[in-house]
């Protein structure tokens, strides 16, 4: 049974005008830079349960994906990151209250990788002007950057606007005239739209590039991970009314 206190009692918060900003940049550009979302001692724990998840793995399942996933059931120093409240913020600024973890993943790229593929993160069609009852399919993703991102090391690639394009991403890497490249920072997050044209470029530095994502979606999609692992599933059972509505804790409705 469905605990009363996991269904907010509102659809929306309250925005003040300097959020109401940060809202309609993400809606028109589909991304955001957050300022300071973690603490260096936060980018240092993370860095140190990352590196131990990482060097836990196969040396065939580095190589093959470099990704980690279910990472909420590796350690119990990523669960922060679940509720994070300087993300939380904006995040339920601008998907509303009624909000679910999609996934949560790790990449560790490795020197030598080379460049992603311009690429969204679903299959659904977008119309710019959305359905008759305002919704979009999506999900937002957001980023913590482990390791400054340099030239060398390989920033991401964005193309500002482009969740709103009617069509998919060109095959490869092709230059856009308006992309931009994001040198993001540690203790920084980066929001976008999981249907923003992005990719990774490639690592031609001696060090490995690490990053966190934790997905987000309203509470009424279907989410990528079964959250069925036993850190999860205690989290689900015993943490706040929030983090049980971000971990599924509403099997139906």
């Amino acid at each position: 049974m469905t605990e009363p206190s996991m269904i907010p009692q509102h659809m929306n918060p309250s925005l003040t005008p300097e959020l109401s900003r940060e809202v309609a940049y993400f809606l028109k550009w589909g991304y955001l830079v957050v300022e300071d979302a973690i603490s260096l001692d936060q980018v240092e724990t993370l860095r140190t349960a990352l590196d131990a998840a990482f060097g836990g793995q196969e040396k065939s399942e580095r190589q093959e994906g470099q990704f980690i996933h279910q990472l909420l059931e590796e350690d119990d120093r990523f669960a922060f990151l679940l509720d994070n409240p300087t993300v939380m913020l904006r995040m339920n600024a601008i998907l509303g209250n009624c909000v679910q973890l999609h996934s949560a993943t790790a990449r560790v790229t490795s020197p030598g990788a080379n460049e992603q593929s311009w690429h969204r993160d679903g299959p659904w069609p977008m119309d710019p002007d959305g359905t008759p009852y305002g919704s979009t399919p999506g999900q937002i993703n957001c980023g913590y950057f482990l390791d400054e991102l340099t030239t060398e090391n390989g920033p991401i690639a964005i193309v500002p606007g482009s969740h709103r394009a009617l069509f998919r991403p060109p095959e490869g890497h092709p230059t856009f005239p308006d992309e931009k490249i994001v040198f993001a920072k540690p203790g920084q997050a980066v929001m976008f739209d999981g249907w923003l044209y992005h990719r990774g470029m490639a690592n031609n530095s001696e060090i490995c590039r690490r990053v966190c994502l934790m997905c987000y979606q309203n509470a009424w999609m279907k989410s990528r991970e079964p959250f069925d692992g036993p850190r999860v599933t205690a989290l689900r059972e015993n943490g706040s009314p929030e983090q049980k509505l971000l971990l599924g804790g509403i099997e139906k409705w």
